[in-house]
């Protein structure tokens, strides 16, 4: 088996050189996608052959209706795409590389993409949104539960950290809800209907959803606000267009190849914890496979439910509800206390070589398992900004830079931020930003994608007074569609450290 395993990978690996060196007779070179998104379509895509789900003969069972290949262009004239009728450069390319993957991808990809298909069609036609946005899915992660872009980006529909947070899901420590396909799948809609609603065109929404609408804004504000959809994607980054040129590739392969599901089907069960709760500790009594409880519940990062909510709702095995019920005394008292480290793991400082006092810093500070790197303060930067680029708590900056006084930290200011070794080399690349979030060259950037002056007199305006603990990226998270930098904006505030408690904010609800 090892053997076999270690033979399927260099086969995929030898396809992946031949894939991007060799282009296809029937496309040139310039039809080609980069080396680099292939390896990630492949990574997804074996990620996807190893989930749980296919080792569960009552996980959705059925079979593939393969059809005769056909030339992608033929094939994608006869579709009928509500969304980017323009064939994309590698788009051909991308099709005939989803053609030639082996069986067992082919089926577990058009397998996968069913099981969640008619869920995608009823929100997004609740929502008003065309439903081949759902091809966007399997186009950027291949289905894969448990896809992690190179910036960061969860779950099927590679969400970032922000887009996450803003749009209602959960995410820290343990719980990812991006990981979560229905809560991730909800959060993509109200943030593709905010990006309509600013942009007022569903292409552009699915752009800036790509690729960061400031980035997106910029672009256009570049080329001018009548340019073309294809001219704009000329301009964005080469990810994107390949993104785009997937998305029509798998459009054709997913509506050309079908899968043919049993008229019975098997639905998982549905409880409610209310109290911290390891996967082992279920799968302890009620001889559910771990593996498949961490298929049920992605979101949950280390297998741990946490018990810090009033209650969660946990998926199991079709049938296994009363079982749960019946046992859940017993699952709730078979507890190992290491089963939680996770939860009670913080970091343990050793004695701060030299510091005696409060106005002394730790010097020499090193971390088992951390990185540390410098980051130097910008005007307009606040630490729960930083704290949240960096996946750190604002206690860890505090200690690690002798910082007893948030208000007092000025630009120029150098900070020691200690971050796991294995994502050292991202948080690196964070320092080659040229503007940080929250800096004063940011908020005048931004002027361009905030209500016009028009809109403003037609807007709701409230008037918010700042609390304890509030800051512009708290309070913007109260308003819906409202940004932090509209929110410094509007005020007149260039250094979000000035608001002080009490203070009234005005705030324009769009």
């Amino acid at each position: 088996m090892r053997y076999q395993k270690l033979n399927n990978q260099l086969t995929r690996l030898i396809r992946i050189v031949v894939l991007t060196v060799v282009p296809f007779a029937s496309y040139t070179q310039t039809d080609t996608v980069s080396t680099r998104f292939i390896q990630k379509s492949e990574a997804n895509l074996v990620a996807l052959n190893e989930l749980y789900c296919w080792n569960d003969s009552t996980f959705y069972n059925g079979k593939v209706l393969f059809k005769e290949e056909t030339e992608f262009l033929q094939a994608f004239s006869n579709i009928n795409l509500q969304l980017f009728p323009e064939i994309q450069p590698g788009a051909g390319y991308f099709y005939n590389y989803i053609n030639q993957l082996d069986i067992e991808s082919k089926q577990n990809l058009v397998w996968c993409f069913n099981y969640y298909e008619s869920y995608y069609n009823k929100k997004f036609k609740t929502a008003g949104l065309p439903t081949d946005i759902k091809y966007f899915a399997p186009a950027i992660s291949a289905m894969n539960l448990n896809a992690v872009g190179e910036n960061r980006e969860a779950g099927i529909w590679q969400l970032t950290h922000f887009q996450g947070v803003l749009n209602g899901l959960q995410i820290n420590r343990l719980v990812d809800e991006r990981f979560n396909v229905y809560a991730s799948t909800q959060a993509t809609i109200r943030q593709l209907k905010q990006n309509i609603e600013f942009f007022k065109d569903t292409e552009l929404a699915i752009l800036g959803y790509l690729a960061g609408n400031a980035n997106l804004r910029n672009t256009i504000n570049r080329a001018g606000e009548n340019t073309s959809v294809d001219k704009i994607l000329e301009l964005l980054p080469e990810r994107i267009s390949e993104q785009i040129a997937a998305f029509q590739a798998m459009a054709v392969f997913l509506k050309v190849n079908r899968f043919k599901h049993d008229a019975f089907e098997v639905n998982p069960d549905t409880v409610v914890i209310n109290r911290q709760l390891h996967f082992i500790q279920i799968s302890n009594v009620l001889s559910i496979p771990e593996e498949q409880l961490r298929f049920l519940n992605p979101q949950f990062r280390f297998s741990i439910v946490p018990g810090d909510v009033a209650s969660v709702n946990l998926l199991l095995p079709s049938g296994k509800r009363d079982d749960f019920i019946i046992w859940q005394d017993s699952i709730y008292n078979v507890q190992d206390s290491s089963l939680f480290q996770v939860i009670a793991q913080k970091i343990e400082y050793p004695p701060a070589p030299g510091r005696q006092y409060i106005g002394e810093k730790v010097k020499d500070l090193e971390i088992e398992g951390k990185t540390k790197i410098k980051y130097t303060l910008k005007t307009g930067d606040v630490l729960g900004f930083i704290a949240e680029d960096y996946d750190v708590r604002v206690a860890d900056l505090k200690y690690w830079n002798n910082i007893y006084n948030e208000r007092r930290i000025q630009a120029g200011q150098k900070l020691d931020i200690f971050v796991d070794d294995d994502k050292a080399e991202y948080y690196l690349s964070l320092q080659k930003q040229t503007i940080s979030k929250g800096s004063t060259a940011d908020v005048s950037k931004q002027k361009s994608q905030t209500l016009s002056e028009t809109d403003l007199k037609s807007a709701k305006k409230v008037e918010h007074i700042v609390k304890s603990g509030e800051s512009p990226y708290v309070i913007a998270k109260k308003y819906v569609g409202v940004t932090p930098e509209e929110i410094l904006e509007w005020n007149g505030i260039n250094d979000p450290r000035k608001i002080q408690i009490g203070q009234k904010l005005i705030v324009y609800l769009k």
